[in-house]
């Protein structure tokens, strides 16, 4: 059975974690699947946004133990859409328990949707070992990274709410429909418009101020010079919705 479920409906993507027996854990053939998955969504013309979710009742437990001392594992968070430079928007629907690089691989996305039965935490030095500490940085005060890191003990999704860790706490049975209605007010935007915006959320961080302003230059101009822009003043003088193309 495939690690993961990979679905291509209209403008969207759905990648199922499909190890609900092993609580979803990150082994090798999973870890290197879902990198080859999130490479075509970024190339693939006609997805607009992807929607990341879990079969079972847990998300992702983290890494499978089993696998760690094999050759071709790799502690490189390559499962995660972040590492893979995708300026595309990318939604994680959390269903259950996401520890350990299984966080990592929610913080990994843009918009965080759980469930109310969702938890979250590291508890790698329960166990003897650590996790990477730069998956949760960027997500986490200082203080509270401490805590999570330091104690492992779990939080439930309304303490990640507070914390702003997700976006938006849901029932378990309307957790993909929340997701899925998310992804189809994105897409009624233009799409590279959205990338730009994507792409200097992201790069924004590691640059200087004058770096900044020259990245805003170079996406402004590949958005303004862009077929969609022309379509998106013509549907507002016209007073319809604009179809965009995404060219």
């Amino acid at each position: 059975m495939a690690g993961h479920i990979y679905e291509k409906k209209g403008k969207l993507a759905y990648v199922t974690l499909n190890r609900p027996e092993k609580m979803n854990a990150l082994n090798t053939e999973l870890i290197h699947e879902l990198s080859k998955t999130w490479a075509d969504f970024r190339d693939d013309d006609h997805l607009w946004v992807a929607i990341l979710t879990a079969a079972g009742k847990a998300f992702c437990v983290g890494a499978d133990y089993q696998s760690i001392n094999d050759p071709e594992f790799t502690t490189t968070p390559i499962e995660t859409p972040s590492h893979h430079k995708i300026w595309k928007p990318v939604i994680c629907a959390i269903n259950g328990q996401a520890l350990g690089r299984g966080m990592g691989l929610a913080l990994g996305c843009d918009i965080r949707v759980a469930s109310e039965a969702a938890q979250f935490g590291c508890p790698e030095p329960k166990f003897g070992t650590i996790t990477r500490v730069d998956i949760f940085e960027p997500y986490l005060p200082r203080g509270i990274a401490n805590e999570v890191l330091l104690v492992g003990d779990n939080i439930g999704a309304r303490r990640a709410y507070e914390l702003n860790l997700v976006n938006r706490v849901v029932p378990q049975d309307q957790l993909l429909h929340e997701a899925t209605a998310i992804a189809e007010r994105i897409c009624e935007n233009a799409p590279l418009a959205v990338r730009g915006i994507k792409e200097m959320l992201a790069r924004n961080k590691d640059l200087s101020r004058v770096e900044a302003d020259e990245l805003f230059e170079t996406v402004k101009a590949r958005v303004r010079n862009s077929e969609d822009r022309k379509e998106g003043m013509n549907a507002f003088k016209e007073k319809r919705k604009p179809r965009w193309q995404g060219r």
